[in-house]
């Protein structure tokens, strides 16, 4: 036994002297400090939140001061190539809408109320005139005028802590159900004015020539960053006429 004794002192003697104690301790003091940040840096951490609200305030604004026109050109050319080597359709809409997505909008802020009025002129060329009634009084015939709307939808985030707002905008055709979109914004808690942070489908290359004049125009102003002024918070305009005109016959 005293044999069996002296054999476990030993051992113990010798891995406190060979530094394996040391290295345990130091094995579970990583894993103390590692647990800890985890905590912290975890889904709702304090330093989760700071280092998202430090990033946010140094990458967006480097972003916004960024002028992408120098690439529009190589961007054009490379897009006009890929068409080319494809069998895609319509080629000259793709490049058309490429183009229109590309250009810089002339200002850094709209009111909700002007991209309302682009709706209205998106509803008027696009909407659906089959089930119209066309009409024709002593002037040029044309079909029954029809109605958009839109509304604003706030979030209501009173059981979520944010440093961010959300709304979605709806834009509305009762007569053609398809125009129907929504855009949604979103904005710092002590801010005035949004920005968009999704309007719909991904695009890729092939759906360039099914997107209208509003889609690029909604693209392009959440591309550059465009600031959203919200004027109005619902609109109605029931006296859009449509572009397209009923084929009149007196027989």
């Amino acid at each position: 036994m005293e044999i069996f004794e002296q054999k476990i002192a030993d051992t113990v003697n010798k891995k406190l002297n060979d530094g394996t104690v040391e290295k345990l301790v130091e094995q579970y003091i990583e894993k103390g400090v590692s647990d800890a940040l985890s905590s912290v840096f975890s889904y709702g951490g304090e330093g989760k939140k700071l280092i998202e609200k430090k990033l946010s305030e140094t990458i967006i604004p480097a972003i916004e001061r960024h002028d992408f026109n120098q690439y529009l050109t190589k961007l054009d050319t490379a897009l006009t190539e890929i068409v080319n080597m494809t069998n895609l359709t319509e080629n000259e809409k793709i490049l058309e809408n490429f183009a229109g997505l590309m250009k810089e909008p002339t200002t850094k802020e709209i009111k909700l109320s002007e991209i309302f009025k682009q709706y209205c002129k998106h509803v008027a060329a696009e909407v659906d005139t089959y089930n119209l009634e066309a009409c024709c009084d002593d002037t040029e015939p044309y079909y029954e005028h029809v109605t958009a709307q839109m509304e604003v939808e706030h979030e209501d985030k009173r059981w979520l802590k944010s440093n961010y707002d959300d709304c979605v905008v709806k834009f509305t055709c009762d007569e053609d159900k398809d125009l129907n979109c929504q855009i949604k914004l979103y904005k710092c808690v002590d801010k005035k004015k949004w920005r968009i942070l999704s309007h719909g489908d991904r695009v890729d290359i092939a759906s360039l020539r099914n997107l209208s004049g509003f889609e690029i125009f909604i693209m392009t102003l959440k591309r550059a960053f465009v600031e959203i002024v919200m004027d109005e918070e619902s609109a109605c305009d029931d006296d859009i006429e449509p572009d397209k005109k009923p084929e009149w016959s007196l027989d």
